[in-house]
């Protein structure tokens, strides 16, 4: 984007021998027009981004009232002042330059020789291409915003490139980024109100000179696209909210609705529980984004239900909202939803008091009572190792274990059972130690054994194994 005219410009501008005399640091403002003016209050007659000429009538005479002065001229947005050298200013004060300084505004001076309607045709010269070139970058703004797809809407990335400067805007009630980089936009920055379904505003960059008109037209394309992407993001919500509690109430749909989201029964997934004061934040912030997750509130908390390839995104996402969280194990039964909400749950006050972001269930090697399909699941294969397998050759081994585990332990009754000789349980017995690590005389890896086969009857009165 072609820069506007400057206050530099003006003084590099040897024709014009105009200099500065304080307020250096706003040499940067863009001039759009330069107007001559002695009224004594220049400030109600000019508008923002003008440059003030005036011989010095206008200049109010001692140090706090040159003061104000220059004061009520920045607080309207002028451009700066510059003041002739032709002996009807009043002397400029140190209160005033000083002032000047403070703010940035800047204050010049100009010959005796070069007449204010030289400066005023400078600006006017300058800024006409600027118009020309404005007028083509309008056009080229709506060719743009009509064959742009869901991601540049999103992300304001060919509109970044067009005017060169950063363009985001944020849902004032959350500080969400609705259109831009990030999930939280710019604290204490300067900013446009947009009309949007919820309250919305723009902001630009910093190095921004976007003029008035260009303003209007890119906040009318960005209000189109920033109510179509709260519209979805506000369903979306909603829709989560319903197939969370619809998952934690075993309905079949909802278990059909998570599986169609992440891919199938086989994906793993995890549960997060944390707390945000500002309402609707996580959930909007998780929308926008586009997350596969499903949200619902328990126990005072906000739980999330994210699949396991979306997690570590989801734990920078949390970061960036400055939010801890309690994270559940991974689980793959959708049936396993509620015992992973109680484990995030659990694990919340933890993160909370250790001034920890994450705090991850991992549970005990064996729990002693498996609240889940999922943690059954893990406890017949850690404890019972190959026998967990579908190889037939095993299935005589696990067989046998489990009876003896019925019979209490006694050789005699178990072979009698299993209508085989002694022998053949002794042997078979010594194998399964061998492959699972765990021996039937020990008490600690009797327990183990015993917790195995109960979740394994368990999973198979399921239908499963």
């Amino acid at each position: 984007m072609e820069e506007s005219l400057t206050i530099a410009d003006i003084i590099d501008d040897a024709s014009l021998d105009t200099w500065m005399v304080s307020g250096a640091a706003g040499s940067e403002r863009p001039v759009l027009w330069a107007h001559s003016c002695e009224m004594p209050d220049p400030s109600q007659w000019l508008q923002p981004h003008e440059l003030l000429m005036t011989t010095g009538m206008c200049v109010p005479a001692g140090g706090e009232a040159q003061r104000s002065f220059v004061a009520a001229l920045d607080e309207a947005g002028l451009a700066g002042i510059t003041i002739g050298e032709d002996g009807l200013a009043p002397p400029l004060t140190e209160a005033m330059t000083d002032e000047s300084q403070r703010r940035g505004f800047p204050i010049l001076r100009t010959g005796p020789n070069t007449p204010f309607v030289a400066i005023g045709r400078m600006v006017a010269s300058s800024n006409s291409n600027k118009q020309t070139m404005g007028v083509l970058r309008l056009a080229k703004l709506y060719r743009i915003a009509a064959r742009r797809d869901t991601a540049d809407r999103r992300s304001a990335l060919s509109l970044r490139k067009l005017f060169a400067t950063d363009i985001t805007v944020v849902d004032v009630a959350t500080g969400c980024v609705v259109i831009g980089q990030g999930y939280l936009g710019p604290v204490e920055a300067r900013s446009h109100p947009l009309r949007t379904l919820r309250s919305a505003r723009l902001i630009l960059g910093n190095d921004s000179r976007l003029d008035a008109l260009s303003l209007v037209h890119l906040s009318q394309v960005l209000e189109v696209d920033a109510n179509e992407i709260l519209q979805s993001a506000m369903k979306k919500i909603s829709e989560s909210h319903a197939a969370f509690e619809n998952a934690l109430a075993r309905r079949q749909s909802a278990s059909f609705a998570l599986e169609n989201m992440w891919g199938g029964d086989q994906v793993g997934y995890r549960v997060l529980a944390t707390a945000c004061e500002i309402e609707l934040r996580v959930q909007l912030a998780l929308a926008l984004a586009n997350f596969d997750t499903v949200t619902t509130y328990r126990g005072g908390k906000q739980v999330i239900a994210v699949p396991e390839n979306e997690f570590e995104q989801m734990k920078a996402l949390l970061r960036e909202l400055g939010l801890c969280a309690g994270a559940s194990a991974t689980h793959y039964d959708r049936a396993d939803l509620g015992a992973a909400v109680d484990e995030a749950l659990s694990e919340y006050p933890s993160a909370a008091a250790n001034e920890r972001t994450f705090s991850e269930f991992h549970g005990e090697r064996v729990s002693l009572l498996a609240r889940s399909k999922t943690e059954r699941s893990q406890i017949v294969k850690s404890v019972l190792g190959p026998l967990a397998s579908d190889d037939p050759r095993l299935a005589p081994l696990r067989e046998t274990l489990f009876t003896f585990l019925d019979h209490n332990l006694h050789w005699n009754e178990t072979a009698e059972a299993m209508k085989l000789h002694r022998q053949t349980v002794v042997y078979r017995l010594d194998r399964m130690e061998q492959l699972t690590g765990r021996s039937v005389r020990r008490t600690k890896d009797l327990a183990e054994l015993w917790l195995a086969r109960t979740s394994w009857e368990s999973i198979e009165a399921d239908g499963h194994f």
